[in-house]
Parts: structure tokens; C-alpha cells; sequence
């Protein structure tokens, strides 16, 4: 039997796909507002993702050295990091993680947030308006490790998932705008 090299039966066009850009967290909206949802649903996240605090940690510190490193050798000034730089980080990303974890958005965790933990792993310093790029990376970062964690295996129900996932997004976002407000304030203070 021989194939042939027509076709006999009917071909339908291809399916276009239309290439959609990748959905960046959208800072929350100021003043915010106290959201009951999340300190309800925490708990999910918390049982989600709690098990992977140490992996986090150390993947959120080793990605923070590699941006640093990247930037060094865009300009031209590579040098090693020294282990006090280390354990700042370390630090930094274990007590910002906790936060996430937690649902923490009160008014001293932004403020934490914004001028201590995010500066101190971007490696910017006290300059806010120079930390908001790579904290933006950072919070993407966090975003996909623990959504990661959280859609680990297969269930029944997602129900609990999509709730982590909320609080998960609702807490980034509350940080991200913290952030931007604490480097729009730098500007304004600077003039």
C-alpha cells in the first residue's frame, strides 16, 4: 500500500496563537485598605509553602547574588561578595519570607520591607529610588518560587490553592507598592 501524497481528508487552518505578554503584579492601590480575606486564608499559604522556607531562602539569596553579579560585570567592577554581605541577605530574605508567608501588611512590615529587607537584597543601600527595579525582580522571583510551591502536586479540590495564591499576590503587591511609595518619598525629600 502506498501513501498518498495528496490528502484526502480535510485540513483545517492552523490555530494562530496570539503571543500574550508575560502579567507583571500590579502594585496595590494607596492608602490600602484592610483586607479580611487574607488573614483568614493565610493559613493555606503558610501550610504551603512552609515546608520549603530554607529552599526559598537559599534560592531568593543565590538569585539576588547573580543579578549583583550580572550588574558588576555590565560595569566592568566584579568582585566577590564577603560573607557579612551573606548573612545581611540571609537574613533579609528569611525575615521577608516569614512576612509573605504570614500575610504580614501592617504598617511596620512595608516599612521593613521598603527601607530594610528589599534594599538590602537588591544591594542597593539607603538610595530607594535605585532598589525599586530589582525589587520589582525580586518580588517576581518570590512570586513564581512560591506559587511553585504552593501548585506542587496534583488535587481534588483547588479551591485551597487559589486561596494561597490570592494571599500570596494581595501580600506582593501591598509590598511592591511600599516599595514605590518609600522611593517616591525619597525623591520628594531629596528636592
Amino acid at each position: 500500500m502506498t501513501k498518498s501524497a495528496v490528502s484526502d481528508a480535510y485540513d483545517a487552518p492552523a490555530a494562530v496563537r496570539e503571543p500574550r505578554p508575560f502579567l507583571f503584579l500590579e502594585p496595590a492601590r494607596l492608602p490600602l485598605r484592610d483586607d479580611p480575606s487574607l488573614a483568614a486564608n493565610c493559613h493555606y499559604l503558610e501550610a504551603a509553602a512552609g515546608h520549603s522556607m530554607p529552599a526559598l531562602v537559599r534560592s531568593l539569596v543565590d538569585f539576588t547574588i547573580a543579578l549583583q553579579n550580572k550588574r558588576a560585570l555590565e560595569v566592568g567592577n566584579p568582585q566577590p561578595i564577603s560573607v557579612s554581605v551573606l548573612n545581611r541577605r540571609r537574613r533579609a530574605a528569611r525575615s521577608w519570607l516569614l512576612a509573605v508567608l504570614a500575610g504580614r501588611t501592617d504598617a511596620p512590615t512595608r516599612h521593613a520591607v521598603a527601607t530594610q529587607w528589599l534594599p538590602t537584597l537588591t544591594g542597593t543601600g539607603p538610595d530607594f529610588g535605585k532598589a525599586v527595579r530589582p525589587a520589582r525582580t525580586l518580588i517576581e522571583f518570590v512570586r513564581g518560587a512560591v506559587t511553585a510551591c504552593v501548585f506542587d502536586e496534583p488535587a481534588d479540590d483547588l479551591l485551597p490553592h487559589a486561596k494561597a495564591l490570592h494571599v500570596l499576590e494581595s501580600v506582593l503587591s501591598i509590598h511592591l507598592a511600599a516599595v514605590l511609595e518609600a522611593s517616591r518619598v525619597a525623591v520628594v525629600s531629596r528636592k
